[in-house]
């Protein structure tokens, strides 16, 4: 997995390896040129067009002049901007400058025109602390306007690198070169649409400059997915891979007990049990014949299988379509009472809890839940916007509390952690906002856990693939058209082309 960063730790980051590693600053900064001067040289060649690097007066702004004087040397009409001219430059920005200036790089003094193909923004980094003002505002907003492609050094000028925030306004990239580490606010909404396409680039700084302070961010990549994966053996039976329970489904709604119950197995579960209501049993046999199938009267004071059920399973889902009456609510509360070995609440279950907040004490470490905005707000007294705000202190804040993980449901899912580390899933698009997507995420999880997955594993290593499973249903369908039953039928194919199947025999195999 790979570590995300907020603005602090990568200050840190950046002093531990100059202070302590005496790498020395014009060495990274140097670096962090070419990389932004190679991702250029990519996609641009010398005939198309002038180059306009914004530059600021931080170490940012000294990256720019870096990049202005790359560029010109390579024989790039390239000019630069000095929007704050004549404020006080950091030493670094000053001595790149100071060689831009010797080597006759064109500078300008009126704002940018709509001559220029590409313009880049080395006007603040990672280190801006307040909203941008004016006269920067104006001319940031006229420079989203232009036509030009437009590259973001380190993170879009605006952008807050530990929330996402807006910062009053900000620059909009097609193409960001960030150094180091990804950082939290360009995986996350708004943050992520005004990033572009992400380039980390590797300039020097790398984990031994975390010292002894690792970041509690992470986001899984598809070289992880193998890794993550269970293990599958030659020398196996149904058992082997798990029971999971999906205590799911009112009557007229077997959808969301079929949905889930159908992406445990996808999951590689063996053995995936509905406890139902009895009037879902035909529809699951016939849509789901593998599953085994419980019964209980809808109005039922006390279901007498659930604790044998429980019993039963390695891991156990409750709440996708569960309704929340009082046979529900008496379901949850049991449920709760009997231990499971791991548990997943989702649905209907958080909304009960938020109804009756005595069950929460009822949670425990072998525990997550899956809410989505709506249900966070319900289950905290925050309102939406409160939570989206800063998704991840939201996460964390709700796991530590109630000691259980919690998988935030947004554009960008974020999962909080017990522990205080969380995780940012990239994968995922649109098209996946349509109901039984969340079923989908909440039976393939338990699927997971099933399997013996810790949550600190299932639980990313799933968000990640049921994101790349609608990634592929939207490339094969279109996300305006995608339904929950085309997410759930690209999941096979999403581990497949994303992972390897695991043999203790044959090692990794396609």
């Amino acid at each position: 997995m790979r570590y995300l960063v907020n603005s602090k730790e990568m200050k840190q980051c950046d002093r531990n390896t100059i202070g302590f590693y005496e790498m020395p600053s014009m060495v990274l900064m140097e670096r962090a040129a070419l990389a932004v001067y190679s991702e250029i040289k990519k996609r641009f060649s010398k005939e198309q067009g002038k180059i306009l690097i914004l530059c600021g007066l931080g170490n940012n702004g000294g990256d720019g002049f870096a990049v202005a004087r790359l560029l010109h040397l390579a024989g790039y009409c390239t000019e630069i901007f000095i929007p704050q001219k004549g404020g006080r430059m950091s030493p670094e920005a000053l001595h790149q400058y100071q060689i831009v200036q010797k080597y006759n790089v064109p500078e300008i003094t009126d704002v940018p025109d709509d001559s220029y193909s590409v313009i880049v923004d080395a006007l603040f980094g990672i280190g801006l602390s307040r909203s941008i003002e004016e006269p920067l505002y104006s001319l940031i907003s006229r420079i989203n306007k232009l036509r030009a492609f437009r590259v973001a050094v380190d993170i879009a000028s605006g952008i807050s690198a530990d929330t996402a925030d807006v910062m009053g306004t900000a620059f909009r990239a097609d193409l960001t070169v960030t150094f180091g580490f990804t950082k939290v606010g360009q995986l996350l909404y708004p943050g992520a649409a005004y990033t572009g396409e992400l380039v980390t680039a590797d300039i020097g700084i790398d984990e031994n400059a975390f010292l002894d302070a690792k970041p509690s961010g992470r986001s899984v990549t598809q070289e992880d997915i193998c890794r993550l994966l269970p293990k599958r053996s030659a020398y196996s039976n149904k058992g082997t891979y798990g029971k999971a329970l999906l205590v799911a489904g009112s009557p007229d709604m077997a959808g969301a007990a079929y949905f889930a119950a159908k992406a445990a197995y996808y999951s590689g579960c063996g053995l995936v049990r509905i406890l139902t209501a009895k009037e879902n049993r035909q529809i699951l046999l016939t849509k789901l014949p593998e599953a085994i199938i419980t019964t209980y009267e809808a109005d039922e004071a006390e279901v007498l299988a659930l604790e044998e059920c429980i019993q039963w399973a390695d891991a156990v889902l409750i709440g996708p379509g569960l309704s929340q009456s009082a046979t529900a609510r008496k379901l949850l509360a049991d449920t709760l009472r009997y231990r499971p070995k791991k548990a997943l609440l989702d649905a209907d279950a958080l909304n009960l809890l938020a109804k009756d907040t005595a069950l929460l004490q009822g949670l425990s470490d072998e525990m997550a839940i899956t809410p989505h905005l709506g249900e966070m707000s319900r289950l905290t007294g925050k309102t939406i916007p409160q939570i989206q705000k800063n998704l991840c202190a939201a996460a964390l804040e709700f796991a530590g509390k109630y000691h259980i993980s919690c998988v935030l449901k947004d554009s960008r899912t974020v999962i909080g952690m017990p522990d205080k580390k969380f995780f940012v899933n990239a994968t995922g698009n649109h098209g996946m906002a349509t109901g039984g997507s969340g079923d989908v995420l909440a039976g393939f999880i338990t699927g997971f856990l099933a399997q013996g997955l810790p949550f600190e594993t299932a639980l990313p290593l799933a968000v990640w693939l049921h994101g790349a499973a609608g990634d592929l249903a939207a490339e094969k369908k279109g996300a305006y058209s995608m339904t929950a039953s085309d997410l759930l039928e690209m999941l096979p194919e999403a581990i497949h082309l994303s992972g390897k199947e695991l043999s203790e025999n044959n090692g990794y195999r396609t």
